[in-house]
């Protein structure tokens, strides 16, 4: 089994942090890089990382600056990115079935995105960023990866490598937690030696495959947990938005079965509503059952709940009772066994947004509007 030999260097030039890596021998390349993109043959690559808001119009002249200062031959192939190369950069090796491959993976994943998706948080993300650079000298990154064979690729099996490539990536986004398929700036170069007896293959079911995605793979994962790149839990509201449910719509919905006594202020019932919300937005009770009816209402919708044949879900069969179990869970955690009344109440006029909702999602809100609603009464009334 041919060994893949990459010597890494770090270095500081012309105010920036570089990364040269450096093979026994050319290699061929094919590669979304920045300089000397494309089919390519090269012994040396470089990875560059700039500053967090770098937005230099012609990026390529930084670029040769560096390969002019470190003396760098013109025909390496050069990446740039915002994460701290020195922290991030991961080098991991593969075996399988006498397949040996290697990958050199460079991650930050601030403007992580799921492919087709528009970020529109980008301010906040940066925000966050910018507090992160702070506290733990963090900037914004992309996710550079060079995959290397060691058995020469045809053509057609390095395009078969590069989609192998992405898919591993973002298995290994998924592996500390992240959704995201990537993020909107990621590179990835194919690396094979020249050699006249080429694989013609390098698909998620060959040797090569294999061992290529599993060591991009576990770089990617690693280079993510060395820079603590890990996703930002959400609360609940958050979650319940996923399905256009807002809090302005559950006052809504309570609004509608609100049976207030004849000296109660509406809008002062309302403040407690809200308040309520974001009182409980803290607890991790409520989260955890809200996200629990959360990830059954995708799970169902996409019928991976086993039990229910295809389609079933979407009827809210009478045998599912564990919706119903969920919600009056959460009724009885926020106001008490009075609660479970006002769930029932909920459930069976299902209000406003509730109407709309599919079978854990509607009655989750029952328990969360119903709890809430309940233990409002139970003040109002106690205060009397």
């Amino acid at each position: 089994m041919k060994d893949i030999s990459a010597d890494v260097t770090f270095h500081d030039s012309m105010g920036f942090e570089v990364a040269v890596i450096r093979f026994n021998e050319r290699m061929e390349v094919m590669s979304s890089a920045m300089k000397n993109g494309g089919e390519h043959s090269t012994d040396t690559f470089v990875i560059i990382e700039v500053p967090k808001l770098y937005d230099h119009r012609e990026p390529m002249q930084d670029m040769d600056a560096v390969f002019a200062d470190l003396s760098i031959p013109d025909h390496a192939v050069g990446f740039m990115t915002a994460a701290e190369i020195r922290l991030v950069l991961t080098v991991s090796d593969s075996q399988f079935e006498g397949s040996n491959c290697k990958a050199i993976v460079t991650a930050g994943v601030s403007n992580r995105v799921k492919a087709g998706d528009i970020i529109t948080d980008m301010p906040e993300r940066l925000a966050k960023s910018v507090e992160r650079a702070r506290i733990r000298k963090q900037r914004m990154g992309t996710i550079n990866i060079i995959a290397v064979s060691a058995t020469p690729l045809t053509t057609a099996a390095k395009i078969n490598a590069a989609i192998v490539v992405t898919e591993a990536k973002t298995v290994g986004m998924q592996s500390v937690g992240h959704d995201e398929t990537g993020t909107t700036s990621d590179a990835i170069a194919i690396v094979c030696p020249p050699g006249d007896e080429r694989a013609d293959y390098c698909g998620t079911g060959t040797a090569i495959g294999i061992a290529m995605a599993r060591s991009v793979r576990e770089a990617v994962a690693q280079s993510l947990r060395n820079r603590e790149d890990f996703p930002e839990p959400y609360s609940f509201i958050k979650a319940l938005e996923e399905f256009d449910v807002t809090p302005a719509l559950m006052w809504d919905a309570a609004l509608e079965l609100f049976s207030p006594a004849p000296d109660w202020d509406t809008e002062d019932i309302r403040r407690m509503f809200r308040a309520s919300l974001d009182n409980y937005e803290k607890d991790i009770n409520v989260n955890s059952l809200v996200m629990a009816a959360v990830l059954l209402e995708k799970w169902g919708s996409h019928d991976k709940i086993w039990g229910m044949k295809r389609g079933e879900f979407a009827r809210d069969p009478i045998h599912l009772i564990a919706d119903e179990m969920l919600g009056i869970q959460l009724a009885e955690y926020i106001g008490g066994t009075r609660a479970l009344f006002e769930f029932n109440r909920f459930d069976r006029h299902k209000p406003g947004c509730i109407g709309d909702m599919g079978p854990f999602i509607d009655d989750i809100l029952c328990g969360l509007i119903g709890g809430i609603m309940s233990s409002i009464y139970t003040r109002k009334f106690e205060e009397a």
